[in-house]
């Protein structure tokens, strides 16, 4: 099963960046399923085909590769990158994907997990506001299998209660689990955040946007040093966040996350949510237009 999904997934790359809108739905099931968090749903190899046509045709020479993919029987997660050249200049993002394969391989449910705002705001199209840097493409793929050792757990257990200490706004428990060095990477901002102290400060502004923030995690996964974690993340933006407005309208939005530990800490977070679904969910999208 590992190994096939590995096959899997190289295919897919290549596909990727050879045009193949057919070849790259030939690696999931002829009833597959796809959820794009923030847009929607395709069903069935021949939307996967027509909406990879369309992306293509969007975006001619995109180049896609994949960072790591974490495995455990039939799940697994996976970490890419995509860039692409536009008249508007070069564009790309980093996005999560949730598999669940069959025994033959193929994949029969997928959940993305990307920033829609990312290629937009490169693209100049929400105004002069700061854009995140379009992402190198991995050299390797990296395949991580879960062994299900007692380390694995300890891991896991470590990452609930960290998402618990947030719901329980115990910032100072979250913070006994970070390190020192720790880096913190939210995907819909500009940098990553480096440092304990950068990371306490990406915590309260969050706090302080959205108070009363809790989040239910809906898929777990250990593998290796490395805790991969899907969440619904509900509350209400009472400040301005990033690009958004005060709203005052609960909301609910798709979250996951890459935890990498180091001993008992936290040494590396991954955020990946879609900023589209943040907007719609608080009646803030589309959003203003900056130069067209």
């Amino acid at each position: 099963m590992a190994h096939r999904q590995v096959a899997a997934l190289t295919q897919m790359m290549d596909a990727v960046n050879a045009g193949d809108a057919a070849g790259y739905a030939r690696v999931y099931a002829p009833d597959a399923v796809i959820t794009i968090h923030g847009s929607g749903e395709l069903r069935g190899r021949a939307a996967i085909e027509q909406y990879e046509v369309a992306l293509l045709r969007q975006f001619p020479g995109a180049r896609f590769a994949f960072f790591a993919v974490w495995q455990q029987g039939p799940s697994a997660v996976a970490h890419y990158a995509v860039n692409a050249a536009t008249p508007r200049g070069p564009m790309g993002h980093e996005g999560l994907l949730f598999y669940r394969f069959l025994p033959s391989g193929l994949i029969a449910e997928e959940r993305r997990y990307l920033d829609s705002m990312t290629p937009m705001a490169q693209m100049g199209l929400l105004g002069p506001s700061p854009a995140r840097a379009v992402p190198a493409l991995p050299a390797a793929l990296h395949a991580y299998a879960a062994n299900g050792s007692r380390a694995e757990s300890e891991n896991v257990a470590t990452v609930t209660a960290s998402l618990a200490a947030l719901d329980a706004k115990d910032m100072a428990a979250f913070l006994r689990r970070v390190a020192d060095d720790a880096v913190l990477d939210e995907l819909t901002d500009p940098q990553p955040h480096i440092g304990k102290r950068a990371v306490q400060d990406w915590l309260e502004t969050w706090t302080r946007a959205v108070p009363d923030t809790r989040s239910e995690i809906t898929s777990i996964l250990g593998a290796g040093d490395f805790v991969l974690v899907e969440t619904i993340m509900r509350g209400t933006l009472q400040r301005p966040l990033g690009r958004l407005a005060a709203a005052d309208k609960p909301f609910a939005v798709h979250r996951a996350a890459i935890f990498q530990l180091r001993g008992e800490k936290l040494a590396r977070i991954a955020c990946f949510m879609n900023g589209k679904e943040l907007a719609e969910a608080v009646c803030q999208w589309p959003p203003r237009s900056g130069s067209g």
